[in-house]
């Protein structure tokens, strides 16, 4: 998945628009920040999005208990020998450590330990992933799960 940076800024009459734009890869650098406050920080002039509540109904969404997400995540580690929760938290570091920002999960059901990895509404969001872990995991294949939702 490839995301876009806008840079906002105001023309004489304080009226937002996009100056510029920036094709990123999040595999690269992965962040997650408050749309409201990164646009009051490089805006100038206001932001107006959509009506006065939208940040008051944004944060409402956020605190609100809903049905799980089915989605993908792909396995990179299953194991129920003795010592499989050392391994698949050394498995996860390893994972953390070369693909920072990437969301990471060990679980247990009884008497497997397994490590999944991303949150992918579709099975192409999967795939895609696995091709480039499967280089250095032979083993990753992808799992429907509940997922969690995207940051808002």
């Amino acid at each position: 998945m490839i995301g876009i940076v806008f840079t906002v800024t105001g023309n004489a009459q304080n009226t937002p628009y996009i100056q510029d734009s920036t094709v990123f890869n999040p595999l690269d650098t992965i962040m997650a920040y408050d749309i409201f406050d990164k646009l009051s920080q490089t805006a100038k002039g206001k932001v107006i999005l959509g009506g006065d509540n939208v940040k008051s109904i944004i944060n409402e969404m956020k605190t609100q208990k809903s049905e799980p997400l089915k989605g993908w995540r792909i396995r990179v580690f299953r194991d129920r020998d003795q010592g499989a929760s050392r391994r698949a938290e050394a498995q996860k570091n390893d994972i953390e450590k070369k693909y920072p920002g990437l969301p990471v999960y060990v679980t247990h059901d009884s008497p497997a330990f397994y490590v999944d990895v991303g949150d992918y509404r579709t099975t192409d969001e999967a795939e895609k992933m696995k091709r480039i872990l499967i280089s250095s995991i032979p083993e990753a294949s992808t799992v429907l799960v509940s997922i969690n939702f995207p940051p808002l």
